[in-house]
């Protein structure tokens, strides 16, 4: 598997190696393989943490409250993005009859298909509709556990493997010793190097107010959260981490735009900016939030 290598500014620490999935999909060396890499972050998602940002941050969960802006955003994004898929599927109007015209061989060949389509339209339709809102207030009502957003600490760190002694290391670099991080000191459900990250890593890392410390891994153009209920749960589009996380840029860097959509190096070593790329370039100049009419 072909790597793609960025070279970080600061000249002690390695360089960042990604794995193919961790390229943006318009690169030629991209690739994604269903069912065996982790699977990408999807439109859907950029466009949320987007949305949440711009909107001012989301974490306040009362439900006799009006509704965040935040959450009319999304609401808006999610009727938008379902909508533009329909162009992926065929058309079943009069499907019946159209099956009735086709000889009866064709027609118990096409028709398991169609119902198959179908039912692929469906549970994309139930994630936008069902799960999507689902997710968000699961885990708008558990964030109180990061409150308040300054005790969490986007820490810039060198992710060394286990046969690699932190101290030697950092002697050997001339680093902070506090910047080097073993691997399996993570909290992370599914590790870098399991990403295809090679190691050592300059990656950044969300020590937070829970008292949990997860790596944020490059993928799809962007970084995810390695935390578990990210990571077990496919349908999710995100978690408390990552909401902290879009929260705390909601607030930050607001006479900055080239830094509005990359997460801050709070504390270490200063990491390359695709380590901390919270949003994709493409849907941030391509994705404009809107409230509902």
């Amino acid at each position: 598997m072909s790597t793609h290598q960025i070279t970080p500014a600061d000249e002690h620490l390695p360089p960042l190696e990604l794995p193919p999935g961790a390229l943006d999909g318009s690169h030629p060396d991209y690739e994604n393989t269903t069912g065996s890499d982790p699977p990408e972050i999807e439109p859907i998602e950029h466009r949320i943490r987007l949305d949440i940002i711009e909107a001012g941050g989301l974490l306040s969960h009362d439900p006799h409250a009006p509704t965040p802006l935040a959450r009319q955003y999304i609401q808006k994004t999610l009727v938008d993005t379902y909508e533009s898929e329909r162009r992926f599927f065929p058309s079943y109007d009069c499907l019946d009859d159209f099956l009735d015209e086709a000889p009866a061989f064709l027609t118990g060949e096409l028709e398991p298909h169609y119902h198959e389509l179908e039912q692929i339209r469906a549970n994309r339709r139930k994630w936008y509709t069902e799960l999507i809102p689902k997710n968000l207030d699961t885990i708008q009502g558990t964030a109180d556990s990061l409150l308040p957003l300054h005790a969490n600490t986007f820490h810039g760190v060198v992710i060394v493997d286990a046969n690699t002694n932190p101290i030697e290391y950092a002697d050997e670099h001339d680093l902070d010793v506090d910047d080097i991080i073993r691997e399996a000191q993570l909290d992370n459900h599914i590790l870098p190097s399991e990403y295809g990250i090679t190691l050592p890593a300059p990656l950044l890392v969300g020590e937070f107010a829970s008292g949990s410390t997860y790596a944020f891994l490059p993928w799809s153009d962007a970084v995810v959260c390695g935390c578990p209920y990210k990571q077990t749960n496919k349908w999710a589009v995100m978690c408390k981490h990552e909401l902290a996380a879009a929260s705390c840029l909601a607030t930050a860097h607001e006479g900055d735009v080239d830094a509005k959509y990359v997460l801050p190096i709070d504390v270490g070593v200063d990491i390359p900016q695709r380590a901390r790329r919270f949003v994709s370039p493409t849907v941030a100049t391509t994705h404009t939030p809107r409230k509902q009419r």
